[in-house]
């Protein structure tokens, strides 16, 4: 009775969780503020209010200028995409004019309606679409003009508001006011947490009950762990010594940054706001990992604390194996010593690359694990408190992530067996006192997802994703495994071995269990268990929306059981064919083939150091994969002649165990050739560690933090803070005086002068294809073959390139102030066009050139100026820190000294490396450790000798700045807006808060390398997917600053920008409160697309 009763209690709880009410923190935006009439900054997460009204009287255009300007809008004027984005109350020489997301939706003339104080533009905007009118306009002038749409995703972005109307303008009639969505601001009432605690309490007695009735079977208590579950032995070392050094010194995941800065923010914003992507929806009901993240974020930063799960889990789920699943599949696989050691490192082989991080796979995979050793053991023992223990267990693996229907897999895998025993005991418990334990052991997990939230949010929230955004079909679930197979971080040599080699073991499984003839000792009921779950999870996982590479981590547990099968039933004392060995060792050498077609490339930071990251493995030239694949091929053609022969051949001969000396050569391949995979892995990282041992590693990093540095990448990048101060000063030498910074670059001061290189001689565009101009005047679209320098003559313009790229940040070319010789270009990083000098060949009529600069004194050697750097565009030839070479123009260093007589001696030479995307400004890098020690002077040499329009360079005077660390310049306590990938190796740095539903406005912006900044950050967080992208293009301009990796110097490391406001604008103040919803509240749909 009271199974059923606790057990029914606790389901009708949970199930009435999400509809109980909360109490949700409302925020509302009201204008104008203070006493006057000015700008106040808002950017709101969900981009749209719920709600908006607003109320401008026509008669505030007398306070602009004859020219007009903006009377008020939500995002500043200057923003990129402002008309596209936001709404625009403007007023020109003639008309006063609404815009609502480039859409023109009121206009009126401007003289008669500011001459009419009984005009108004009046807007309003909900969930139900945009309504606007000009109020007050007399019947002489026609009907009152309106709008109106029932579109709900024209209400407009809301960054601020702004105006160009003076701070005395009268506030009378003037308004707005904003619902800001905080739907997923809410707390739990007093009822809602009662009937929580009441639930938990109900369903935790009725596990106990139900527990209870298993013992009325007369058997007494099972012993909880078996017997010898802390013995420690060899594969447990291995274990424990791989996994200890790949929580210190492996590789990061991909999405560490992603969730460590989701937790980071959780506390502030009130829920796990996605932050990056989706309008600022939560990854409910997924997701509540995010939670134990924000915990752990309150107690350290430090990479190695945050790994700590990821560890215990790897260390626990080999113990599940080793312990529970191993013993479970047979005599014959617990006795065999290759099936330990092929389980131990086949589950290494899937753990390292994808589990070691803050993502949910290695929750998942050890859930999953822990949910088919439950109900193996609810099987074994026929009761069923351990299946009611896998139901929940399941339940909080499947909350984590669509991964984890993997566990559900797991749980129907099992249920025949499961049914029978209910159905035996039928008649001595009842079936609601079994049932009843086991539901609401499934439904636990309602009380943690909803504890907090109601049921109508989360329904919104799905939809807005699913909107935004990648939704991919179960029938495109092969571009998964395409992904594993391209040259990409998705289908890294690591990745791919271990799903390789897992859909391997599970081949072999199969068609040894098909076989009338089974291996005696092999538990056939456990394994085909451990198949259906398997080919369970291949059919589940199809239904995921996302296809990505890292969530074959959950397969890790899983396939350390299927190695363990397989690695008994492949072995000799099993297998006795010779001919079915060979086949077995050819395949799995040609899974290693196959993986070693990929790169060993990993993740953003874990490629630094490691050899072949970025190409195939090869020695001498040789590709390795060639190597196992032709050592495939010779050992299957071995197989087929043993198929070929035996028949004529006796027994001792076929089975392997003749006096021939190759019937000697046995082994098992499976552990072998995984146990050389992990420690490729592990050998990677140490050469890594060894490699960057005067730079930044994982492994030196963890170390430091170990000891209470926790700043992470931040103390390796170095910045330069101000790039105007470091700029070499024109030398005095040859008895000439020091010639002018703009003769010097000129060469003006020893007499020569520049060839094809002037001041305006950089192409006005700088992308990628940027010296080439498309003719839009031609029906054909043809590209221009000869560009030309649009740069005007006079002092050019300094307006916002509105299709830029946010990630450049001024590296984009452009026009800007005339400089100190002439030049309009407008220069990157924050050089100061006032002492900056440029010139460039851009243009050239002959298309090459040449300039040799005057000398320049070179600083004392100090360890705060390591190097010599020059911003240059165009192309230019250099080579990168990993060697490789780059097509362009010769720009090198002269070093010298001043000899005898003040005349100059040359003391030699030196090329650059260049690590950015021609032809973007970017820095060339000249170690001063690679100069000549005597060295005082410096020049630079350039020479165009291409002859070629679209192959130019650009250079400014060089520089020895004063270098900082990024942890120096940009502190602990500005907000910063950290991109994704790089969010893990920057843990001292303070990511922009979420609080109320506003987003604080960031001061600085860290990406990773160019390569992941284009790939990964632009798009994924990108303003029409609801990520910060959209706010940050639309209020601010990003300046990049120069930064190096420290003694790496050749490595692109990522970027650090500098914002500034389009308009600056103080905080804004809100209207806070609070309001008691129901679960089935919804305040509208949240936006969902972009602009």
């Amino acid at each position: 009775m009271i199974a059923a009763v606790a057990g029914v209690l606790g389901v009708l709880l949970a199930v009435a969780t999400p509809l109980l009410p909360v109490t949700q923190s409302t925020a509302a935006l009201s204008w104008p503020q203070g006493e006057g009439v000015g700008n106040v900054a808002a950017p709101l997460v969900s981009f749209v209010p719920v709600d908006m009204d607003l109320r401008v009287p026509c008669s505030l255009a007398r306070d602009l200028p004859a020219s007009g300007g903006v009377l008020m809008s939500t995002t500043p004027a200057g923003g990129q995409d402002a008309s596209a984005r936001g709404l625009f109350v403007r007023a020109d020489a003639s008309t006063i004019t609404v815009t609502d997301r480039d859409v023109v939706i009121l206009s009126t003339e401007r003289a008669a309606a500011q001459d009419n104080s009984s005009c108004a533009v009046v807007f309003h905007a909900d969930e139900r679409g945009v309504n606007a009118k000009i109020d007050g306009t007399s019947a002489g002038a026609g009907s009152p003009l309106t709008y109106s749409t029932p579109d709900h995703e024209m209400r407009p972005q809301i960054v601020g508001v702004y105006t160009d109307l003076p701070g005395s303008a009268s506030r009378d009639g003037l308004s707005m006011h904003a619902t800001i969505d905080t739907r997923y601001v809410s707390s739990p009432t007093p009822l809602k947490l009662a009937a929580i605690i009441v639930g938990i309490i109900m369903t935790l007695l009725s596990l106990v009950a139900l527990g209870v009735l298993d013992s009325r079977d007369g058997r007494g208590h099972r012993r909880f762990l078996p017997a010898g579950w802390f013995t420690i032995r060899g594969p447990d070392l291995a274990v424990l010594a791989i996994l200890a050094f790949w929580w210190l010194a492996g590789a990061n995941t991909s999405d560490d940054g992603y969730n460590f800065i989701v937790g980071r923010i959780t506390g502030d914003a009130g829920y796990a706001d996605n932050y990056f992507r989706y309008f600022g929806v939560p990854q409910d009901p997924f997701g509540w990992h995010f939670q134990v993240i924000s915990a752990m974020t309150h107690v350290s930063l430090a990479t190695p604390w945050m790994r700590l799960p990821a560890f215990l889990l790897g260390l626990l789920g080999w113990w599940l194996i080793s312990r529970e699943v191993i013993p479970r599949l047979g005599r014959a696989v617990r006795t065999s010593t290759p099936a330990v050691w092929s389980a131990a490192f086949v589950y290494l082989a899937l753990w390292l690359p994808y589990n070691n991080g803050l993502r949910p796979e290695p929750a998942e995979a050890v859930g999953a694990l822990l949910t088919w050793c439950c109900v193996e053991r609810a099987i074994a023992t026929r009761r069923l408190l351990p299946y009611a223990v896998a139901v929940a267990v399941a339940a909080f693996t499947l909350a984590l992530a669509p991964g984890g229907l993997m566990a559900v897999a797991a749980l129907l895998a099992g249920v025949r067996p499961i049914v029978r025993t209910i159905v035996t005991r039928r008649r001595r418990d009842g079936l609601l006192p079994m049932l009843a334990p086991i539901f609401a052991a499934g439904t636990l997990v309602l009380y943690e997802i909803f504890a907090d939230q109601p049921l109508a949010p989360l329904i919104a929230g799905n939809k807005v994703a699913t909107d935004v955004g990648p939704t991919l079909e179960w029938w495109q679930e092969p571009i998964r495994y395409y992904y594993l197979i391209l040259p990409t971080a998705d289908g890294t040599l690591a990745r791919r071995y271990g799903v390789l080699i897992m859909i391997l073991c599970l081949v072999v499984v199969l068609l040894r269990l098909l076989r009338k003839q089974h291996p005696n000792g092999i538990a056939r009921a456990p394994i085909w268990r451990l198949i259906a779950v398997t080919l369970g999870t291949m059919f589940f996982i199809a239904f995921t929306p996302t296809k990505w590479t890292h969530h074959f981590g959950v397969y890790a547990g899983i396939a350390g059981g299927l190695a363990a099968a397989a690695g008994a039933m492949m072995a000799p004392t099993i297998l006795r064919s010779r001919r079915n060995r060979a086949f077995f060792a050819a395949a799995v050498l040609a899974v290693t083939g196959i993986s070693f077609a990929g790169t060993n490339g990993w993740w953003f930071v874990g490629s630094y150091g490691i050899p072949w990251w970025d190409r195939q493995p090869s020695i001498g030239g040789v590709s390795l994969w060639w190597v196992f694949l032709i050592a495939a091929v010779l050992t299957a053609a071995a197989g087929l002649w043993f198929h070929l022969r035996d028949d004529y051949t006796d027994e001792q001969t076929r089975t392997g165990h003749s006096d021939h000396w190759y019937s000697k050569l046995k082994f098992s391949p499976l552990p072998v050739i995984s146990i050389f995979m992990v420690l490729f892995m592990v050998a990677s990282f140490a050469k890594a560690a060894y490699v960057q041992r005067d730079s930044w590693s994982w492994l030196n990093s963890n170390a430091r933090a170990l000891t209470g540095n926790e700043c992470g990448l931040a103390n390796d990048v170095l910045v330069e803070a101000d790039v105007n101060t470091g700029m070499l000063a024109p030398a005095a030498v040859d008895g000439r005086p020091a010639p002018s910074i703009s003769d010097a670059l000129a060469g003006a001061g020893q007499g020569s002068s520049a060839v094809g290189f002037t001041p305006n001689g950089v192409a006005n565009k700088l992308s990628v294809d940027a010296t080439e101009d498309t003719d839009s005047s031609g029906s054909s679209g043809a590209v221009s073959s000869a560009p030309t320098n649009s740069a005007p003559t006079g002092a050019g313009s300094d307006d916002r390139d509105q299709t830029t790229d946010a990630s450049q940040g001024g590296t984009e070319g452009g026009q800007g102030a005339r400089g100190v010789n002439g030049s309009t270009v407008r220069l990157p990083f924050g050089l100061d066009p006032a002492t900056t000098p440029v010139l460039g060949s851009y243009g050239a009529p002959s298309g090459t050139g040449s300039v040799t600069t005057d000398w320049y004194q070179v600083p004392q050697r100090s360890a705060d100026k390591p190097l010599l750097t020059i911003a240059v565009a165009g192309s230019v030839d250099a080579v990168d820190g990993d060697g490789l070479r780059s097509d362009g123009q010769d720009v090198t260093v002269e070093f010298g000294r001043v000899g005898a007589g003040g005349t100059v001696q040359r003391l030699g030479t030196m090329s650059p490396l260049d690590v950015g995307t021609a032809p973007t400004w970017r820095n060339l890098r000249f170690p001063l450790a690679d100069a000549p020690a005597q060295a005082t002077l410096a020049r630079v040499v350039v020479r165009d000798t291409s002859g070629a329009p679209s192959e130019w360079v650009a250079v400014t005077p060089p520089r020895v700045p004063a270098l900082r660390t990024l942890n120096e310049v940009v502190g602990t306590t500005d907000p910063v807006f950290i991109d994704w990938v790089s969010g893990l190796v920057f843990p001292c740095q303070q990511p922009m808060k979420v609080r109320n539903g506003v987003m604080q406005v960031p001061r600085w912006r860290i990406m990773p390398d160019a390569e992941a900044t284009q790939k990964n950050s632009q798009t994924w967080m990108s303003g029409t997917a609801g990520g910060p992208l959209g706010i940050t293009e639309a209020m601010l301009i990003p300046t990049l600053l120069p930064t190096y990796l420290r003694n790496n110097w050749g490595r692109d490391w990522g970027g650090l920008q500098r914002f500034t406001e389009v308009d600056p604008a103080p905080p804004a103040q809100l209207e806070l409160g609070t309001a008691r919803r129901s679960g089935l509240w919804d305040p509208g749909p949240i936006r969902s697309s972009g602009y």
